[in-house]
């Protein structure tokens, strides 16, 4: 550990205390400043519950939600497309990643880089969101480099998609969208322990235990153990998940929740991933094709260790004036060790074999990183009436801290063979080419005006201004400050039977962690126009919505190290669509499309302007039916999906094409006995061998092959 990031661990706290002060004079100069605002006449406060907007989804078709808007609205008044993914949607094929319950999902490519269980590789609208596209409860996870927050989906209670770019009420974050994890919060009684198995002898507990203790106290005490073998070859190991959580309410009527997510991980990496295109998307003459199960590390030396910590406190009053003031306060810290081998093409760094048994280049890796986060988001919102328009007011602030300290260390001597991998040994690293911290600041206020007139007329406007700061202390080092203005500007008109066209137009911008001597110099920017519909009327049984959307993103880095620049550009235009339709005699079809047409418009090479980027696939298509038998065999619910996913191309030049793949999905509930159900799920049960994406010629990689699971579950 150097000394700049020991002495970073005050830093944080002090920023963390600082955060929490902040809160409460935030609230009482608000409060002060409301109680002396005569100038408005106040009218009642659409009282809209927050638990409600994060608690259970149970089907609904238009729930309360608050990711898009910060305050507490029905999913058809937030201008832009949402989607909210409730526990059945997370549980249904047992996913064990946020990344897998995200695959029946319009707008999202999920498993960018194959079947990793360490990270969720995300993109929405074609870009990155893995990185500023990632918030729990509200709050950013910002991930850079290796310093990143694992997040188990057994402890949310909710997944939510805001997909284009929602700077202006959150800041520097991905252009493409956001995914929002809500945790499972303490209310009522639950009971619930779960042992699973599946087919790589894996295993898994699950417990979640809560209740209420009368006079507006919860607790709640969710968690989750695995451990065995993985699908791949030597890859095993074992993690655990804790995340407590009690929430009260003082004698002053104050609301406070307090949440912790404790997580722990030591296990290997897979094999399937940074592979190349030569014997993965098209076969070699020497062997064919590389098999998907195998792994070119070392299962010795290989390592991945994972140790996690967040607490958060989130508190909630509402005044005497009707408005309320919510806010969130988190502090985290991650330390992520890895070691292991990845091949880059065949020896000499080849991108097709140099001999009958595709000798593979290995790159040995080592890193060594800690994180450490402080941040708080604070909201104040309600209802002014003023004539015949009703504003849905809101004012916030949030502050974010991040801290990364890492090491980095490789070598480039070492090899193994596709036809007979064995042992690579102990690699000779390198002297560390990456030895010391990032860290960045960022502070935004922001205003929220979501108006409400006539016969279902509804107008948003949002305004935020942020300040960042960028430090790095390493190889020369750099300190960056980048502030910017980010609007949306939205109009909707919601029927009488709840169809709700809108239109949206939005602005973003998402600072960057590179140096100015690599040329990057100001944060990526750009602009998104949106049109689209919502329509889920109350107690029908089916919701739809549409969207058609074109992102221009501006400032994107081109070129090749050192000689970077921001002279690219990147449009993507779109069209999303989801519904759901229950016909009322058990059975039930969901289903969701994208098409995207992603362009690079600037490059400083001029030959790719007109080029598609890689790992965007041109459409994909997913179809989800389940069916609830009644009479003798009631209690057994089968379902089936199929999923889609088109061509993408392999390389900037758009000469290696990455083909379609079609997968077939199975589950089965069956509630033994009141309280006692038995889950039963097979992904890819074609066991299909397919390449979700590559991102150059020596990096594509495998997605997951059939996995078979079996749990049982007991509620009471």
């Amino acid at each position: 550990m150097t000394p700049r990031t020991c002495k970073n661990s005050s830093v944080t706290l002090s920023l963390a205390a600082a955060l929490l002060c902040s809160t409460a004079t935030f609230t009482a100069t608000l409060a002060a400043a409301q109680s002396g605002a005569e100038s408005f006449e106040l009218g009642t406060l659409v009282l809209r519950n927050q638990e409600d907007a994060t608690g259970p989804v149970d089907g609904d078709g238009n729930p309360p939600t608050v990711t898009g808007t910060k305050a507490p609205v029905t999913l058809n008044q937030v201008p832009q497309s949402v989607s909210v993914l409730g526990r059945e949607d997370i549980e249904r094929f047992g996913s064990s990643t946020v990344s897998e319950a995200l695959r029946y999902t319009a707008g999202v490519t999920t498993e960018v880089f194959g079947n990793d269980q360490d990270y969720d590789w995300l993109r929405i609208r074609g870009f990155q969101a893995d990185q500023t596209g990632i918030y729990l409860d509200n709050a950013q996870n910002l991930s850079y480099a290796f310093g990143s927050f694992f997040i188990d989906p057994y402890t949310l209670e909710r997944v939510e998609v805001l997909r284009g770019p929602s700077s202006a009420l959150y800041g520097g974050s991905n252009p493409g969208g956001i995914v929002n994890y809500v945790s499972k919060r303490p209310a009522e009684r639950v009971r619930e322990l779960t042992f699973g198995v599946n087919d790589a002898s894996g295993a898994w507990v699950e417990f979640d235990y809560g209740d209420s203790l009368g006079a507006d106290r919860a607790y709640r005490l969710t968690g989750r153990i695995e451990g065995g073998d993985k699908y791949d070859s030597f890859n095993h190991g074992l993690r655990g998940t804790f995340a407590p959580s009690f929430k009260f309410t003082t004698d002053g009527g104050t609301e406070i929740t307090l949440l912790a997510n404790l997580h722990a991980a030591d296990e290997q990496h897979n094999g399937s991933t940074f592979l190349p295109y030569y014997g993965t998307v098209s076969p070699t003459t020497e062997f064919g094709y590389i098999d998907p199960d195998a792994n070119f590390s070392d299962s010795d030396w290989d390592d991945y260790r994972r140790r996690q910590a967040s607490v958060s406190g989130i508190v909630e009053k509402e005044l005497a004036n009707g408005f309320t003031i919510t806010g969130i306060a988190r502090l985290g810290v991650a330390s992520v060790e890895e070691r292991y081998f990845y091949p880059f093409g065949y020896a000499g760094f080849s991108e097709t074999p140099v001999d009958a048994t595709g000798t593979l280049a290995l790159i040995g890796f080592e890193h060594d990183t800690l994180v450490r986060t402080a941040q708080t988001d604070l909201r104040y919102y309600g209802t002014v009436e003023t004539g015949a328009v009703s504003h849905d007011l809101l004012m916030g602030l949030d502050a974010r801290f991040y801290s990364l300290g890492e090491t980095q260390a490789s070598n480039f001597s070492d090899t193994n063979s596709v036809v007979n991998p064995v042992n690579p040994g102990t690699p000779v690293l390198n002297a560390p080419y990456i030895a010391g911290g990032t860290f960045q600041r960022q502070v935004g206020l922001y205003f929220q005006d979501q108006m409400r007139w006539g016969d279902g007329w509804i107008g948003t406007v949002n305004l935020r201004h942020d300040f960042v700061s960028t430090t790095q202390d390493f190889n020369g080092g750099f300190d960056r400050k980048d502030n910017e203005t980010s609007y949306r500007v939205a109009l909707a008109r919601e029927f009488a039977n709840e169809f709700t066209p809108y239109v949206t137009y939005s602005t973003f911008f998402n600072p960057l962690i590179a140096s100015p001597a690599s040329g990057v110099t100001k944060p990526e920017s750009g602009e998104q126009f949106e049109v689209g519909f919502k329509w889920a009327p109350t107690d029908a049984n089916f919701s739809m919505s549409a969207s058609a959307f074109q992102i221009d993103r501006d400032n994107v880095v081109t070129g090749a190290f050192p000689a970077f620049s921001q002279l690219g550009s990147v449009r993507s235009r779109g069209v999303e669509f989801e519904g759901k339709y229950d016909f009322n005699n058990g059975f039930t079809l969901q289903g969701a499309a994208t098409f995207i047409d992603a362009k690079v418009t600037e490059d400083t090479n001029t030959a790719l302007i007109g080029t598609t980027p890689t790992l965007i696939p041109e459409s994909q298509l997913s179809l989800l039916g389940s069916y609830a038998f009644q009479g003798d065999l009631s209690g057994l619910t089968l379902g089936a999906g199929v999923r889609y996913t088109g061509e993408s191309f392999a390389d900037a030049a758009n000469t290696l094409v990455v083909p379609d793949a079609t997968l077939v999905d199975f589950y089965a509930t069956y509630e033994i006995r009141k309280g006692l159900e038995a889950n039963f799920a097979v992904t890819n049960i074609a066991d299909k061998d397919y390449v979700t994406g590559c991102q150059t010629s020596f990096v594509c990689s495998y997605g997951s092959g059939r996995e078979i699971s079996l749990s049982l579950a007991a509620r009471w």
